[in-house]
């Protein structure tokens, strides 16, 4: 029996020195496995500081970059460099450079951003101060210089009224000055008390040929029972010419090969048809 339970001793200790073995060797390749996958993260560290630094010098230096901006910016706007120092007006004819700069109300020492930023309310204003102003660009023509750009309504002739004339423009707006005589090139509207009438023969005038609108001197609204819209036009040549005042811009451009055809001098009816009769003979 004793020999016996000694064998079951035996096998019992040699068991327990394998077990121990076992887990020493666990333990040693568990430790191996954690000093290898300890060794990547401690060789990252410094190639993550460097772009922590990387990063933070980045934006500094975007802060940086955006104040100074700001910086001059507000520098800029408070310096003398930032006002108007000079002012360009070209394209106006009719009105005069004092008529433009109170009708924009651009003046030297204004702030340049002010005047370039505002430039569609400057125009609006000033078409509605003058109406002899149809449209103003503004620009920056440099540092402290602005240029005007105008377009004028220009005058396409005067309204007689109680013996004096009034210049009527492009817009068919009649200007509030009088004159005893009106100025040649351009024709004298008579008989004309109605302003919406006035608009649309003045549109249709605007529309005609610059050759055709110098041939004519005088423009004269008579209307009869027959034709509520009638015109006799007055032509330098001597001829007249009778018309709708809706058909002007249509119809006006076939007289001046009307004109070639007759022998002497008389009027043209545009009104229906295209017709022409010599003065003193009755027309048919």
């Amino acid at each position: 029996m004793s020999k016996h339970g000694s064998k079951k001793d035996q096998q019992k200790y040699a068991k327990r020195l394998a077990k121990i073995d076992a887990e020493h060797d666990l333990n040693s390749n568990s430790r191996l496995h954690h000093d290898r996958s300890r060794n990547p993260i401690g060789n990252k560290l410094p190639n993550l500081k460097k772009q922590r630094h990387w990063a933070t010098t980045l934006r500094a230096g975007s802060l940086i970059f955006v104040f100074g901006i700001i910086l001059l910016i507000m520098v800029y706007l408070v310096s003398p460099i930032s006002k108007v120092d000079q002012i360009t007006i070209v394209g106006n004819k009719q009105v005069d450079r004092q008529g433009i700069l109170t009708a924009t109300k651009i003046k030297k020492g204004n702030f340049m951003w002010q005047t370039l930023v505002h430039g569609k309310q400057i125009n609006r204003d000033a078409t509605a101060a003058n109406p002899e102003i149809k449209k103003v660009q503004v620009k920056m023509a440099g540092p402290q210089k602005v240029k005007l750009t105008v377009n004028e309504n220009k005058i396409v002739g005067y309204l007689k009224r109680n013996n004096y004339y009034y210049p009527i423009l492009a817009s068919g707006h009649v200007k509030k000055n009088k004159l005893k005589q009106p100025q040649s090139g351009q024709p004298v509207y008579d008989g004309f008390k109605s302003t919406k009438i006035l608009e649309k023969t003045v549109n249709q005038y605007s529309q005609l040929s610059e050759t055709v609108q110098l041939g004519i001197s005088e423009i004269k609204f008579q209307p009869t029972n027959n034709d509520e819209q009638r015109l006799r036009v007055f032509m330098n040549d001597g001829n007249e010419i009778l018309i709708k005042y809706s058909k002007l811009a249509k119809k006006m451009p076939y007289y001046p090969s009307i004109a070639q055809t007759m022998s002497a001098n008389g009027v043209v009816n545009l009104e229906l048809g295209a017709y022409s009769y010599s003065y003193g003979t009755k027309d048919h």
